[in-house]
């Protein structure tokens, strides 16, 4: 039988073979729920982990337009603005 320690938070960590066996990702919500002394570890919500790169790709950007300059990062600082308003007369 898997054991854990608790520690002086409160925290315990799952055992990995238990983690595994029951499919428990991180982000998985549980609930403790206690019967007769008895503590029992009841999976409330679980949660599939995601992949980074299925979203490669679900943004298309057009290559700039003759004669329209293509944006710069500089562009999108707040600070920046404000400082290029502040230097026009």
């Amino acid at each position: 039988m898997a054991a854990a320690t608790l520690t002086q938070k409160g925290q315990i960590v799952i055992p990995a073979e238990i983690r595994a066996r029951y499919g428990l990702t991180p982000g998985t919500q549980v609930e403790f729920a206690d019967e007769n002394g008895t503590i029992r570890l009841v999976i409330r919500r679980r949660v599939t982990p995601s992949d980074p790169q299925a979203g490669y790709g679900l943004i298309k950007v057009e290559a700039s337009a003759a004669g329209r300059p293509r944006r710069r990062l500089s562009e999108f600082d707040p600070a920046a603005l404000l400082k290029a308003q502040r230097s026009k007369p």
